[in-house]
Formats: structure tokens, sequence, C-alpha cells
């Protein structure tokens, strides 16, 4: 009997239950292995990133995400009239008749609606030809993912459940044939059991039992592998690491205004620090530790990196200089990139995916590509202070000339750092490119990016060493500069995307980085206005 079938006939026997009434330990079915997009994953981190691209958010109605998948799974026609599919762009929902604030379609408009078929002809056209797409057809690209990831799932081609002796590849939900298909209809009939008799813990000893003979199949992973994955789910602790890092900045911040004389406030700034350096530590080591390599092999990892890379920076500026401001500024631009990377999922791709060919060198992995993004970090420090400097020596922040040659100083100190760092990574880029691509350098937008922005703090170094830039335009300059690096490390692969360097190729959230861009730069026209009126 095809699943399906056996679904729909179980979905009619107990046609008195419904996912609205359904609230289960679905533990047990969150450690099952499965095999998808290239890797063995917990069942829990497949369900996180489905329900994260189909409806936008990890935790769509309040429901856990596997207790959401299942409920698809095994409840579709209960779906059918339910908006999830989420949908942004409004000129998208304009041609699709929708309302301005409607934020999502249901299966059934989806079979509905006839222009929905009309967008997608124009899409696989743009496709083929191999052109860039506008954000419209972006848009309607990712609506399209949604909906082809929704059918997969409740047809049971969405995953891999069982491996197989004699071979790296698993089975399919419709392609599990003898004892295995008898063991999976027992848990079906068990989840649904346990909702109506409110019995959970026969879907658990369901669940297990299958979970026995897939591991007797074929290659499993063990059981701590796949809690320490699931608990690095829902920890979350990149999160729980710029949450601490945003509180222990605000303290550190509040310790600076003398009329606040809490005692041992600074103790609690650096013990909050610490314990978001704890949580961004285990991320990053656990992240390290399930894909086997440095994770810096897309834009979500590499921000995270640029984060933890901020505050090895100002740790080290804080003990030469004995500046707790250093520390401070540290503390926060790495909150701001940790609350970045988790803010724009459908942007900074989360997930943990099988690396590209060209990157399955380890070793240059780690050293091209750590020192880059590691130059970064210490250009985004020196943006952080100079964007405060510039504030002081203009009178928009309390300070004197004194405190603005000592910020200019310290930004002066971290673009050395980054120049360095830059320079020998682009460098180590070039040895690569020859060991993979047979030749050291081709003028890809990305090696041409890294040279402009090398480039261009190098031409800041040297007009401060010479003199031609004192400190208000060395801090500026600063500013102004790092929108290379953005250039470089978000531009080439989210807005041109071309090149070779297509394996880290994205899309989205131009709109929001072109108003940051615009917002710095009248910043700093306008702390020039005040300071070229004030120093006359």
């Amino acid at each position: 009997m095809n699943l399906n079938k056996l679904f729909f006939l179980i979905i009619l026997l107990l046609s008195n239950t419904t996912l609205f009434a359904a609230e289960l330990d679905v533990q047990a079915f969150e450690h099952l292995a499965i095999q998808d997009g290239g890797r063995i994953k917990p069942f829990d981190t497949f369900a996180r990133e489905s329900v994260q691209l189909i409806t936008g958010k990890q935790n769509y109605m309040s429901k856990n995400p596997t207790e959401l998948v299942l409920s698809w799974l095994f409840f579709p026609q209960e779906w059918s009239e339910n908006k999830f599919f989420q949908i942004k762009h409004l000129e998208l929902k304009k041609d699709l008749n929708l309302k301005k604030e409607d934020g999502y379609l249901s299966p059934a408009q989806v079979k509905m609606n006839e222009k929905l078929g009309e967008i997608f002809n124009n899409l696989d056209n743009l496709n083929k030809e191999k052109k860039k797409l506008n954000p419209y057809y972006q848009a309607a690209q990712r609506l399209r993912n949604q909906i082809f990831l929704y059918n997969e799932i409740i047809s049971g081609h969405a995953f891999k459940l069982v491996p197989q002796k004699l071979s790296h590849d698993w089975l399919f939900l419709p392609e599990l044939k003898d004892d295995f298909k008898l063991s999976f209809q027992n848990v079906v009939h068990n989840y649904f059991s346990a909702i109506a008799k409110n019995e959970p813990q026969i879907f658990t000893q369901a669940v297990g039992e299958f979970k026995l003979k897939a591991k007797s199949s074929g290659d499993y992973p063990s059981d701590n592998i796949l809690k320490i994955e699931v608990t690095y789910n829902k920890l979350r602790p990149f999160r729980m690491a710029y949450l601490f890092y945003f509180l222990s900045g605000l303290i550190f911040l509040l310790s600076f205004r003398k009329q606040i004389k809490v005692k041992y406030i600074n103790y609690i700034a650096y013990g909050s620090l610490s314990i978001g350096l704890i949580y961004h530590l285990y991320g990053f080591v656990v992240r390290s530790w399930l894909t086997g390599r440095a994770p810096v092999s897309n834009m979500y990892e590499s921000v995270i990196w640029v984060g933890l890379g901020c505050l090895i920076f100002g740790g080290i500026l804080e003990y030469i200089y004995k500046k707790r401001f250093l520390i401070t500024a540290a503390t926060l631009m790495a909150a701001l990139c940790l609350f970045v990377g988790d803010s724009v999922p459908m942007v900074l791709d989360q997930s943990i995916r099988p690396l590209e060919p060209v990157l399955r060198s380890n070793f240059w992995l780690t050293t091209h590509v750590l020192i880059i993004t590691l130059s970064y970090a210490a250009f985004a420090l020196a943006s952080g202070i100079g964007n405060y400097g510039i504030g002081v020596a203009s009178g928009i922040f309390s300070g004197n000339k004194e405190k603005t040659k000592q910020l200019a100083l310290y930004v002066y100190r971290c673009l050395q750092i980054g120049v360095l760092l830059l320079t020998a990574g682009t460098i180590l880029g070039g040895v690569w490119a020859d060991y993979s691509w047979g030749r050291f350098w081709g003028w890809d937008p990305k090696e041409t990016w890294a040279l402009i922005a090398d480039l261009a703090y190098l031409a800041i170094l040297h007009g401060r060493f010479t003199g031609w830039l004192k400190d208000f335009g060395t801090m500026a300059a600063s500013v102004c500069c790092f929108v290379t690096v953005i250039m470089a490390w978000y531009g080439v692969n989210f807005i041109l995307g071309v090149g070779l360097h297509s394996y880290g190729f994205g899309s989205g959230g131009v709109q929001y980085v072109a108003a940051i861009v615009a917002v710095q730069f009248t910043y700093v026209g306008y702390t020039w206005w005040r300071y070229k009126k004030t120093d006359q």
C-alpha cells in the first residue's frame, strides 16, 4: 500500500482528531537521523530549515518545528486553507491579486492562482538565459522554492530516512519496503493514536523501534552526535552571545558616567562579556566539529567569525593601552555582527551545507579565508571607533582634543592590523587560485575588490604617516573606506553575482545595506561640517 494512501486512511479513521488539537512530545523524532542537502543530520535540523524557508520563522504558530513538519506530512488536507507560504514583495503581491497586508499564501491559493504559472514560466526563461534576477524574480524564486519543498514534504520525498548497507545513499519514505515500511507505518499509526489517546509514550516507543531498525540497516550516526546538533539548534548560542554582549556593552557605557557609582559594575560587565564569549565559542566550536572545517565557507559564518575577531583585537588593544573603551567598542561591534547574522536568515543562510569542491582544502580554507575575514574584523572595529571618534572631534559627543588624538591612534592601530592581514590573505588567495584554477591572478571581481580595499586602507596609512591626514581625517577615512570592505565582502556575492567565487553567491538585503551606507556617509558629512565649523 502506498504510504500516502495509508496516511489518508488513518486520517479518515481518526477524523475527529485535528492538527490544532495535536500537542505531542516529538523529541524522539527530532533525534532521528536523515539524509538531506548532501549530509546526515537530525530531523530537528531539517524541520527548522524547512519551516524557516517556508514560513520565514523557525517557530510558526508557536509550534515546535518538528511537530509542524509532521503535521504537514500527516495532515496535509488540514493545511490546505492555512496561509503559511511567506511572501513580502509588494509588486509580486499585486500581480498575484493579494492585499498589501497579506503576508502569507495558502496551498489552496497557490493552486487557484493562474498568474503564478505565468510568473514561474518567466522565471524559468531568465534562469535558462542565466540572467541575474531582480528583487521581483528573487521573491518569485523563493516562493517557488517554498512551494516545492512543501510538496516534497507531503509526498515523502523531502528527506531520506533509512541508510543502505552497500551504499552511502539513503531511502525516501515511499521507497521503504518490507520491515522498514511496516515499522514506519507503525510510527504513523502511533502518532495519531498518541494524540487521540493523549499517550505520547506510544509514539516515542514506535519511533525508538524504527530507529533501531534503521541503525541495523547501514552507516548510522551515533546518538551523541545527533544530540549535540539538536542541543546546538535549540540553544541558539549566537543569539545568546549577542544578548550578553549587548548587556555587557550597555553596562560598560553606563560605567563611563561619573554620576553612576555602582560598586563592582565593571565586574558585572566583564562577567556578562565572558558568558557571551562562552556561548560564542561554544557555537563556533560545535559548528566546526559538525562540519569538520573552519566555519567560514559562507556569508553567515564569516559574519560570526568577524564578530569574534572584533573581540580578539579589542582585547589585544585594551591589554596594550589599558583603556576600557576599546573592549567596549569591540563588544558592541561583536554584538552587532551576531545580531545581523541572526536577524536576516533569508539573506544569510544559517544552514550547514557541504563545501563546494574548490573549498575542500582545510589548509587553504583556514589560511586564506580566515585571514581575509579576520582583516574585516580589524576594519570593522576601526570603523566603530572611527564613528565615535569623529563624533567626539565634531562635538556631538563629549571629549577634547586629547581624547580625539587617542581615538585616532586606536583607529590607526586597527588599520595597521587589518592591512597586514588583508595583504597576506590576498597573496595566499592568489596561491590558492593557482592551485585550484591554474592562475595566480585573473581580475576576478572578488580578487579585484579585495585589492581595491587593500589599496584604499594603504592610502589612509600613507596619508597618516606623511601628515596628509590628521586625526579627524584618519577616522573619517576609516569609516568611509569600510564601504570597500562591504563591497568585497557582501557586494560581489550579493549585488554583482559574477565571477569564479560563485559558491558564495546569494541574494537579498541590498536595500538595507544601501540605506546603511547612505546614513553612514551622511553622518560623516555632517560631522565634517561641524568639525570645520568648530575648528575655525
